[in-house]
């Protein structure tokens, strides 16, 4: 064996061990992207459908209730409008507009007019159907 090509080798294997360990210090010190310190909630509702078991559900901002299939609560109900209500956070409070449904949307047996602040416990109303607002989702 060669005694040069030796060295030349060993030479390739040093730069390549220092090119390493240069860019494992450098990736240590690199800040982890930002994130920010709250998130948005993660709101959610039950939904009692008649003859069929509640389901809980999540939500987010501008989610909508109907009977489409696009809604993020889907109805099957034809007091229902295709889209019937939309459901929006704004930072921690959740509020519900309905979107001039044709039977209405009602808050605690209430007709609503305009968005509607929902407080947890609140029963949402649309046709046979009850929704009630459960707040915040605990932490999975």
């Amino acid at each position: 064996m060669d005694p040069v090509a030796v060295r030349w080798e060993s030479l390739g294997v040093i730069a390549a061990s220092l090119a390493l360990a240069g860019w494992a210090i450098l990736d240590a010190a690199r800040q982890p992207a930002s994130v920010p310190d709250t998130l948005p909630p993660s709101l959610a509702l039950e939904v009692c459908r008649p003859g069929e078991r509640a389901v809980v559900l999540g939500f987010e901002d501008g989610a909508l209730v109907g009977r489409a299939p696009h809604c993020r609560v889907v109805l099957h109900d034809a007091t229902v409008s295709k889209e019937h209500a939309r459901l929006h956070v704004r930072g921690r409070r959740a509020m519900i507009e309905d979107l001039q449904s044709t039977n209405g949307t009602l808050v605690n047996g209430k007709a609503i007019d305009g968005l509607t602040a929902l407080r947890p416990g609140d029963r949402i109303g649309f046709g046979a159907n009850v929704i009630w607002f459960l707040g915040e989702m605990p932490p999975s």
